[in-house]
């Protein structure tokens, strides 16, 4: 069952692995914008369906949709602008 993880865009959610240090999941997002990044982790995101950008900290955005896979490095920050709901796959890893 998916659990609600944010409200503003609508953003329900799905971990299936949780060690501590990796994580991996399901994550759906309607459409709507919010910050990105989560310090030292590091997140690997394949896109199910959907239109998605990313926006660097830096102003640069890049247009990602059904089956692309997208790398955020550890320390990636920036912004989600969800163009249309968007369903994936993620999983994440924070150095110890």
């Amino acid at each position: 069952m998916l659990e609600r993880a944010g409200t503003s865009p609508e953003r329900l959610a799905r971990t299936f692995l949780d060690n501590g240090r990796t994580r991996a999941g399901f994550s759906s997002c309607a459409p709507g914008s919010f910050p990105g990044g989560k310090g030292k982790t590091a997140e690997c995101v394949h896109i199910i369906c959907g239109t998605v950008f990313l926006t660097n900290e830096d102003g640069s955005a890049r247009r990602n949709c059904a089956g692309d896979t997208v790398v955020l490095a550890d320390g990636w920050t920036g912004r989600w602008d969800v163009v249309e709901r968007t369903d994936a796959v993620w999983a994440s890893v924070t150095p110890p």
